[in-house]
């Protein structure tokens, strides 16, 4: 800060440095909030906008195209759709076990006139029982013959499958329940050994994590066909987030920052399908190497590592609005009252309402319908980002939320030239939970090798969720057969073209 004596005396540069000082100003503001918001605050982006414009200063009036009313939710069997969501469901092929109740023999007299009474309906009553986990131990024993005569020749019982770890004491349907308590569950090793216990098996956590890295070697095959099927899409969602990698650097003093890729295929005229992909580090060489060689539109955030993806136009970058919407919601917070901010929200209320109305529509009539109705809204919106790009101060949070809408406004709009592409990247946010739940227990990976055991097993267990799939069924499946060399192990998609009978649960 400069000191009184040594201000400058001319009137220019006084309100140039007071500009600078308010910019700064506006930044820290901004910066400050941001950091309090995240450490205290709620995570909720929803803001009442329908008042934005009444009280703001120079604001600008803007009037969108009157969109339908959203259609009220339909009810069943008589009952209000919020109130079905709240009840429970079971599946159909759940044991069900029987119990009759019937008055004695003796009591069946009317007490009035003493005739015998008869029976002439019943009433159910439902209620949910839990049968506890219990472990068993299969001991297969083989006969051995010899000769008899020239005691030669040996021949024992062929074994009926291969066990998935030689010479190991896990079984399939233990190591399954493993990856699923781990990956799905979010539970560390030490937790999952204390259930075991319970149950009557003691399990050093570091046996338990010897056996998933040994069943990871057996099912990499399963994650390379599913890597292969996500890149034959023509539209590939994906995201990253951190993974923390244990440090193996004496000079260093904490964990390495190392990231996890999903590229996932959303269920539009396919089933859908999720894969993850581990890198020591958020370098741009991860997405280049995973990458390579796909062709079509790619839906992402503005991460510049993903910039020469689309240097060629092999891929098309298709911008996450909700990424763009979240700034804006950032400035609009740091009002007191409505202003600017809101106007910009108000814009994205209009485009995310037709999105709900139309998410059900064929990609055709999807198209038609943004086109018709979108692409209006957006190019009003584009001509309100260039105005306020001259009004805004640039480091402020309004200008720094206009300024990251105008430089990705291309990949922002990008959504309405086909119908089944997406106007956010929401679906591959949402894959990204079982990393973010299991990371605040298992805390950081012990190795590299570690890292892409856990991207294959998230690979799996996520593809099953998307798919309605138990995934220690499935899993349960794959380490039974997976050392039988005439058969060729299904990926999540293909388990569900198979009827596989009460052994397929629904999640």
């Amino acid at each position: 800060m400069l000191a009184g004596h040594s201000l400058p005396n001319d009137v220019p540069t006084l309100q140039r440095l007071l500009l600078e000082q308010q910019q700064m100003i506006e930044s820290l503001k901004s910066q400050l909030h941001r950091a309090l918001k995240h450490r205290f605050g709620p995570r909720s982006e929803v803001l009442n906008i329908d008042q934005g414009c009444l009280f703001a200063d120079d604001s600008v009036v803007i009037e969108l195209p009157v969109q339908s009313a959203p259609t009220p939710p339909i009810a069943i069997a008589g009952k209000p759709a919020a109130a079905r969501r709240r009840a429970v469901r079971m599946l159909k092929d759940l044991p069900r076990v029987i119990e009759t109740l019937e008055l004695p023999e003796a009591e069946r007299v009317c007490a009035d006139c003493g005739a015998p009474m008869r029976p002439f309906g019943i009433e159910c009553r439902e209620q949910l029982h839990y049968v506890p986990a219990r472990l068993e131990i299969i001991e297969t024993r083989r006969h051995k013959y010899a000769c008899s005569g020239c005691h030669a020749h040996i021949m024992r019982a062929p074994m009926p499958v291969r066990a998935p770890i030689p010479k190991g004491m896990a079984g399939p349907s233990l190591l399954a329940y493993l990856i699923v308590s781990k990956f799905a569950d979010g539970l560390p090793l030490y937790r999952i050994a204390g259930r075991l216990q319970r149950l009557g098996i003691q399990i050093p956590h570091t046996l338990m994590s010897q056996w998933l890295m040994q069943a990871a070697e057996l099912l990499e095959g399963v994650g390379e066909r599913v890597f292969g099927k996500v890149l034959a899409s023509a539209h590939v969602f994906t995201d990253d987030t951190t993974l923390p990698l244990q440090n193996d650097d004496p000079a260093r003093h904490r964990t390495y920052q190392a990231k996890l890729w999903v590229y996932a295929r959303s269920a539009r005229g396919q089933r859908p399908l999720a894969l993850y992909r581990f890198t020591r580090s958020r370098s741009r060489e991860g997405p280049l190497e995973h990458l390579r060689g796909y062709r079509g539109y790619l839906q992402a955030d503005a991460f510049p590592g993903y910039d020469a993806l689309y240097a060629d136009g092999t891929i098309q970058e298709v911008a996450c609005n909700v990424h763009a919407r979240r700034r804006f919601v950032e400035a609009a917070e740091l009002l007191e009252r409505p202003g600017r901010p809101h106007e910009a929200l108000g814009f994205y209320k209009a485009l995310f309402r037709i999105e709900r109305e139309i998410a059900p529509l064929s990609d055709a009539e999807r198209l038609e319908q943004r086109q018709r109705r979108a692409v209006p809204i957006l190019s009003a919106f584009k001509a309100w980002l260039d105005a306020q790009a001259n009004a805004v101060l640039p480091k402020s949070a309004l200008g720094e939320a206009v300024g990251y809408a105008l430089r990705h406004w291309e990949g922002f709009v990008r959504y309405t030239q086909a119908g089944h592409l997406e106007a956010s990247n929401n679906y591959a946010e949402r894959c990204m939970r079982s990393v973010a739940v299991g990371r605040k227990s298992f805390l950081f990976v012990g190795s590299e090798r570690a890292g892409h055991a856990a991207a294959l097993y998230y690979s799996l267990v996520e593809s099953c969720k998307l798919n309605k799939i138990n995934p220690l069924t499935y899993l349960t499946y794959l380490l039974t057969h997976a050392r039988n060399p005439g058969l060729t192990l299904p990926t999540p998609d293909e388990f569900m073209e198979v009827d596989w009978g009460a052994d397929r649960m629904s999640l």
